[in-house]
């Protein structure tokens, strides 16, 4: 068991810093393809830059020299939610959603605040409610733009429309790991806690900056529009 727990530890690190370092391919990408970029593509690229792996390098630091990295952390996540909120308002073709979304995004500060200064206990450990409310913020954002594909089909394939590119990632990656954040203070398996972090490294890595390099890169290659202002 001791052997096990052992090579769980390295094995999440090692994922949690390269979901980390993960981050440089679609800031890479997005350099090379920056005159291409729309709007949405600036703020994917700003998310990926600013939160992902700016953010990200910060609460490693945290981690391993302060000891504690709950607030760089829950920075990012602010963060990462306020920037890919913003790519769907720039993607948003009708005024209503695009009205609702800073309505949205001040809900969802209050609450990260609310949280942050009244609710959660520092001594054990990040909270839960601010990874739920982020959650649901873009999961909404991203049916929401799935409902406008539906009611305005684009002329090219979605395989090639870069925003839905990017939201499969950001749907595959927010609703499957959720359930960490909230699991990890009612299980005190650290080995089944370690599991779940495993999961969301990777998914990380693959779904979210995967589906967001893959986006930048799809910008400016198709001759139709991706329903994205610039």
């Amino acid at each position: 068991m001791m052997v096990l727990s052992e090579w769980l530890v390295a094995l999440s690190n090692q994922l949690n810093g390269l979901s980390v370092a993960a981050a440089l391919v679609p800031v890479t990408v997005g350099l090379l393809r920056w005159r291409h970029l729309t709007s949405a593509g600036r703020c994917l690229w700003a998310c990926s830059l600013l939160a992902s792996l700016l953010l990200g390098v910060l609460t490693e630091y945290g981690r391993i020299v302060w000891h504690n990295n709950i607030l760089p952390l829950r920075s990012q996540v602010w963060l990462e939610t306020v920037l890919l909120t913003a790519a769907y308002y720039f993607t948003f073709a009708d005024s209503k959603r695009r009205r609702a979304v800073p309505w949205l995004l001040g809900l969802f500060t209050l609450g990260a605040v609310g949280e942050t200064v009244w609710l959660m206990d520092w001594r054990q450990g990040n909270g839960p409610y601010l990874h739920v409310l982020q959650a649901m913020l873009l999961i909404w954002v991203v049916l929401a733009y799935f409902e406008q594909l539906l009611s305005d089909p684009p002329q090219v394939p979605l395989s090639r429309n870069p925003i839905f590119v990017a939201s499969v990632g950001v749907v595959l990656y927010y609703a499957g790991t959720v359930f960490v954040y909230v699991l990890e203070r009612t299980t005190q398996d650290t080995d089944q806690i370690r599991m779940m972090f495993i999961l969301e490294y990777g998914l990380r890595i693959v779904a979210l900056n995967g589906g967001v390099a893959a986006a930048l890169w799809l910008m400016g290659r198709t001759a139709a529009p991706a329903r994205a202002a610039r």
